[in-house]
């Protein structure tokens, strides 16, 4: 199963910011059922959002943020025919949109392939897991354990392989757990040779021209250390009004989880935006290689991360859908990612003060939560395929779910009733 991760991204024609705004909210207040975009209709969906970035200096933005199964051209398809007139009453608001009415489905869905944005570098916590397999495995789960407390009830043999044995029985009496027997790989061969093979190949390649590039990476080595000691730390006050709004919208799903939208300003010239675009490059063929496995840097609350540099590589655009409060999110990036996360953000302007690109800035924990705040905008409509599932749940049930497809001895049995 491929996902595929991606923004549109669209400027807003002046002075209808309000109304789209307004009609966001409708969309907002009903996510999965609202007369607009009723995303619960689209089942290759995953996590979507919009949001609606304000700037005096860039113009405004519209961002619709998209996390789904399988290519772009199915899914717009399925956005079309679910969607088709909230979609077009929300970009009548854009720039360059001139499409008559809903019912041009050639000019609709060009418009939106004109605005596709696809990321620099992102990351997927249930790698190769569709949106309907992980409801299905959910479904699975919550069976079983009502399955379970039945025969504790009755007093059934606690013996571990005669327990699964009845749970095999279970399922298999019942038409509905049919697919049960067939699960896919979440990682294919192919998909972890290809993304090893990449980076194998280039850390072969840097060795075998680290000469070359040695006398040319001293000299930018010196110009960045020049560049971040003099480079401005953010020393602003918060908005308490920002503040205030995104707390609110905080915090409202059973098993805590949370959108997070950010676009920073990139540091000017062609050196940061270089060594940015680099970054994220390498941030990218790493997590191809290895965050397959539900967490990235240790971090294993993230459902779906992307960064996009937008606006000519000007701005950089973040978003994440991850699992429990936007405090501790932060505090795992300070903990466990401080690295990877100044490596990025430190070229990005008001970042703390940071040491040969990678080092100081985001353990700066308290200046960089006042920056991350400060660059932080309101989701004003975002959609959860699985509103109370975590990424270590969705592991979990997929565990379940294969365990009851593969034999197992005395040990494995006793390993896969610890899962429930």
């Amino acid at each position: 199963m491929t996902q595929t991760v991606l923004t549109f991204v669209t400027k807003v024609k002046p002075g209808q910011t309000q109304n789209l705004n307004a009609l966001l909210a409708q969309i907002g207040q009903n996510p999965e059922t609202n007369a607009y975009v009723p995303f619960r209709s689209l089942k290759l969906l995953h996590f979507a959002s919009f949001v609606l970035h304000e700037s005096p200096d860039y113009g405004d933005y519209l961002v619709f943020e998209n996390n789904f199964d399988g290519d772009l051209d199915p899914f717009l398809e399925d956005l079309y025919a679910k969607a088709a007139t909230g979609i077009h009453q929300i970009y009548s608001y854009c720039q360059g949109y001139s499409v008559a009415g809903p019912a041009d489905r050639q000019g609709l869905l060009a418009y939106l392939k004109d605005h596709v944005v696809r990321p620099n570098a992102y990351h997927i916590g249930n790698t190769g897991r569709g949106a309907l397999r992980i409801l299905q495995e959910k479904k699975l789960r919550e069976a079983l354990e009502v399955y379970a407390d039945g025969l504790r009830r009755n007093g059934q043999p606690a013996e571990p392989e005669s327990l699964v044995a009845s749970f095999r029985k279970f399922v298999s009496s019942d038409s509905q757990w049919s697919w049960i027997p067939s699960p896919r790989p979440r990682e294919t061969f192919s998909q972890k040779f290809i993304a090893w093979s990449k980076l194998i190949s280039v850390v072969v390649l840097a060795v075998v021209l680290f000469p070359v590039w040695l006398l040319p990476g001293l000299i930018g080595l010196v110009v960045l250390r020049h560049k971040e000691s003099t480079d401005a730390v953010y020393s602003g006050t918060p908005d308490l009004g920002n503040i205030r709004d995104l707390v609110n919208k905080e915090d409202r799903t059973p098993s805590v989880q949370n959108h997070m939208a950010s676009i920073t300003v990139v540091k000017p010239g062609w050196f940061r935006r270089s060594i940015l675009w680099f970054v994220l490059w390498a941030v990218n063929l790493l997590a191809r290689a290895r965050s397959t496995h539900g967490n990235l840097s240790g971090i294993s609350s993230i459902h779906f991360a992307h960064w996009s540099l937008i606006d000519g590589g000007r701005r950089l655009l973040f978003l994440s859908n991850f699992d429990g409060s936007w405090e501790n999110y932060l505090d795992d990036f300070i903990d466990k990612a401080s690295v990877g996360l100044t490596g990025v953000w430190s070229n990005t302007v008001d970042f703390p003060r940071t040491r040969f690109l990678i080092f100081g800035g985001a353990t700066d924990g308290p200046r960089f939560k006042a920056v991350a705040r400060d660059c932080q905008t309101v989701t004003n409509a975002w959609y959860s395929a699985y509103w109370d599932q975590t990424v270590q749940g969705i592991d979990n049930n997929s565990s379940i779910r294969e365990g009851l497809a593969s034999p197992s001895g005395p040990a494995g049995a006793r390993d896969w009733l610890r899962l429930l």
